[in-house]
This record gives C-alpha cells, structure tokens and sequence, in this order.
C-alpha cells in the first residue's frame, strides 16, 4: 500500500474496528483495551502510517510537541549530563509518539519569543531544567500549558517536579571521607542559584554536623558545574588549605578539573586527599584514577518527567517524585 494514501479507514478496516477507534489509540487515550491498542499500533507500523501533523492539531488541538528548556545562556552540551537526560526525555515520548523540542535560553520574566514559542496551541507541555526563575513556568501553567520542573523548585507546592535526592546524596558522600578518616574536609559546590547546588551544599554540613564537626566557610568554595570551574576551586582551595585531605565535589565535570589540579600538583590521590563527585557521569574514569562518586540515574530523571508532563497532558495530576541515589565507591576515596 502507498504509505501516502494509508488513512485512519484503512486501519480501521484491517483491525476490525471503527476509525473513531484508531484515533483513540492514536491520541493515547486510555479506554481502549491493551490487546486492541496492541493490534492497532501492529497494523499502523505494517501499513507506515504517518500522521499529518497539522491535521491532527486541528482535529485534537494537540501539537505532538513537548518543549524541553534548559534555562542557560551557557554551552551546555560541552557536559554529558545534558545529552543523558534528554536522551531520556526524547525516547519516553517517542514511546507516546511525541517529540521533543529544545529550548536553551535564560528564561527572564515574560520573555516574548519564550512565551510566543511555549504557549498552549504551539506544544502540549514542556519540561523546564536548571530554572533559575520560576515566574515564565508559572504564566504558563495559568495559561493551563502542563509544566513539570527537573529538580526541586524554592516554592515547591506550586509545581509538578522530578529531582534526584542530592541532599542525602552529599551527605553520604562527605560520611565515607569522614569515615575513611579524612579530618579536614572540604567542598567544591555548584551554583547554588539551583536547587541542587544548595542541597549538595546542605548535604555536605549536614553530614560535618552529626559527626560533631563545625564547619570553617573558608574550606567551601564555589563552581559553576564545568571542569574549568572545578579547576579554579581546586586551586583555591589549596592555596588557602595546603593540608585538606578530602574535598566533597558537587558534579564530576568539576571533579575532571579538581583532579588534573592535584595531578599537577603532584598531590596523591586518595593518599594525601581523597575525593568524591556527583553524578557518575563518566563510568569512574576520570585522568588516572576511578573516581569514586554519587550515582544518580540521570536518563530516568528526563523520562520520569516526559512520563509526568503526558500524563497531565492527558489530565492526571501527577505527583512529585524524588528518584534514590546512592555511593559508587572507586579508586578517588
């Protein structure tokens, strides 16, 4: 058959059921029994049918869109986590039959090309990650465009969001240098404009705390999540306390420039500092040595929200999910 010509009645015809059935399967509704959408979908992918998109938005008002946003000005892709995540975002809507639209921009308040390419009618719902700003998101929702945020927002009760437990993580990370014996331990936060940033942050005191510890500020100092970051900190670090033998680093891609510090240095790694990053970005190997590191599952954090923005688009109202994480311990610490 010429995929071209394949219409809803062709499908129809071959499955035994009425078009009004096919487009229920196709618009993901729910009522539709499993063995019946199983048949459907088979004969869809037999046939190549493809449907037209503006057709479907004027017969649905569904676009098959979900907007992705990072709310960055930087390059954010020189860092793996971005295209692990949405990786996992693309293929839990490809299994929807929806697609992905990226967005990388600073979300300011009532940006007019944001809100022009996000309104209800241009995408069905949109998935916002790194959000500084809170406000563009909350616009949206009044105009019933369905949100969900990666990583735990300020005003938390006022958003759908997906995040993974970067508190309990750090603690348990700064926990195994104590435990280890490390006595003067320091970090190397993130941008703690995010939540994330501060709840490694909070992880890592917590931990000093109930090991009796008062922490002395002047051994956190602060990146931005980039290896280059994670250099300069290092450095900074050292010149202001040669003799820290243990430093908590909030993501890997800091880590990388942590360590080439102390490689150049000439400073042994965990012998005289031992080290431990967030993420588990780059299966432990970073430079010469296995990095030990908090693993968060960064593919399932994109498609638990995919998973989360259809199903409001589709009229549930999720709830919020915080996803485990726990210590991978290696060569580093």
């Amino acid at each position: 058959m010429n995929h071209a010509r394949v219409t809803l009645s062709d499908i129809a015809q071959r499955a035994g059921v009425s078009p009004a059935t096919v487009s229920r399967v196709l618009n993901g509704d729910p009522r539709v029994a499993p063995a019946r959408v199983a048949r459907i979908n088979e004969i869809i992918e037999e046939l190549g049918y493809a449907p037209n998109r503006a057709a479907r938005t004027l017969a649905t008002g569904r676009t098959g869109l979900v907007a992705a946003v990072i709310d960055s000005n930087l390059n954010v892709f020189s860092d793996p986590f971005w295209g692990i995540i949405t990786t996992g975002v693309s293929r839990a809507l490809q299994d929807s039959g929806m697609q992905a639209l990226l967005m990388v921009r600073p979300l300011d308040d009532a940006d007019p090309q944001v809100m022009g390419t996000l309104a209800p009618g241009h995408v069905d719902g949109a998935i916002f990650f790194q959000l500084h700003n809170d406000n563009v998101v909350r616009q949206l929702q009044d105009l019933g465009l369905p949100c969900v945020v990666v990583g735990r927002p300020d005003d938390a009760a006022s958003f759908t969001y997906v995040d993974s437990d970067n508190f309990g993580g750090a603690e348990i990370a700064t926990t195994h240098l104590l435990k280890r014996g490390c006595t003067r331990v320091a970090t190397i936060a993130g941008d703690v404009r995010l939540s994330s940033g501060r709840l490694r942050l909070d992880g890592f005191r917590s931990a000093l705390a109930h090991a009796g510890i008062e922490l002395d500020e002047s051994f956190v100092v602060f990146g931005d999540w980039t290896d280059e970051s994670g250099e300069a900190a290092m450095n900074e670090l050292l010149n202001r306390h040669p003799d820290i033998d243990g430093v908590f680093i909030a993501n890997d891609a800091m880590a990388i420039g942590a360590l080439a510090v102390l490689d150049d240095r000439g400073i042994d790694v965990p012998g005289q500092v031992a080290v431990v990053g967030f993420d588990n970005m780059f299966a432990g190997r970073i430079g010469r040595k296995q990095l030990t590191t908090v693993q968060q599952d960064v593919e399932a954090l994109g498609a638990t929200a995919a998973s989360m923005v259809i199903e409001a688009i589709q009229g549930a109202v999720p709830k919020s999910v915080i996803l485990p994480t726990h210590l991978v311990v290696r060569e580093t610490a």
